[in-house]
């Protein structure tokens, strides 16, 4: 039976240091495991603690999220009636593990549709921590996988400072015109970025690696994720999938781990 170390209990329930680095507890999760999932606020009424639940009602760590659903600057429209826009922060790290370490971001215009929720994952490397948050004051101190911080407003969920930078969710009623969530990312490693409108983006033909200085370098999305079933990325190894990159994209993606 799956039982809460000491090292848990402080991530969801006690303050972090700003910038504390927690190492992964394992290279892979175990999903196969997962009957259903689940979230809840006990840790904090500012974000959603996400779990993984088996047949035994054991929790596994997925994660954490927020949502931003204005009116502000980012999302302009007031949240009125069933279906409202928003923007959706999931920041996970399935199971503790290295391997499953990413954010995933939904943009939401409020029509109703499934195909108005656009999709988009940051896939970072290197992959130096898990994902974690901290609240301070009326900060959401959130540190990212390679080890850098990005900051938001406890009140609004809106991108305060830090390696990350947002604009406003793009409300055009012209769907084919409409923008992925408009996120910016100035650190030290490189980004792999899928986007999909109404569907799983880790699943589209292609996708783009970002790093700042270089052009977007366009690569099949098979490359990097499993094509059946739940999808998974394929690599453990931090080294391992940057050399695809630098051989796929070229020396200026190189980054040092």
């Amino acid at each position: 039976m799956l039982r809460f170390s000491s090292f848990l209990f402080a991530l969801v329930s006690l303050p972090l240091l700003s910038a504390t680095i927690i190492p992964f507890e394992r290279e892979t999760p175990r999903v196969d495991r997962y009957h259903h999932i689940s979230s809840d606020s006990r840790a904090s009424s500012n974000y959603l603690s996400r779990y993984g639940i088996d047949d035994e009602l054991n929790r596994y760590w997925r994660g954490f999220s927020f949502s931003n659903r204005g009116p502000n600057d980012i999302v302009p429209a007031k949240p009125e009636g069933i279906n409202y826009a928003f923007r959706d922060y999931f920041f996970t790290s399935d199971d503790h593990s290295q391997r499953e370490t990413y954010l995933w971001i939904t943009d939401y215009n409020g029509s109703g549709r499934t195909s108005d929720y656009f999709e988009t994952i940051l896939f970072f490397l290197p992959r130096e921590n898990q994902m974690h948050v901290e609240e301070l004051s009326d900060e959401l101190v959130v540190t990212l996988g390679t080890g850098e911080e990005v900051i938001f407003s406890t009140k609004n969920k809106t991108l305060l400072s830090g390696v990350l930078k947002e604009e406003a969710v793009d409300l055009n009623p012209n769907r084919s015109l409409r923008k992925y969530a408009r996120i910016q990312y100035s650190g030290k490693g490189l980004i792999i970025r899928s986007d999909a409108k109404g569907s799983d983006p880790r699943l589209t033909p292609s996708l783009q690696v970002l790093k700042n200085g270089e052009a977007p370098c366009k690569i099949s999305s098979e490359t990097f994720w499993t094509q059946e079933g739940h999808p998974k990325f394929k690599f453990v190894s931090d080294q391992e999938a940057l050399k695809v990159i630098e051989e796929k994209c070229g020396v200026g993606y190189t980054i040092s781990k």
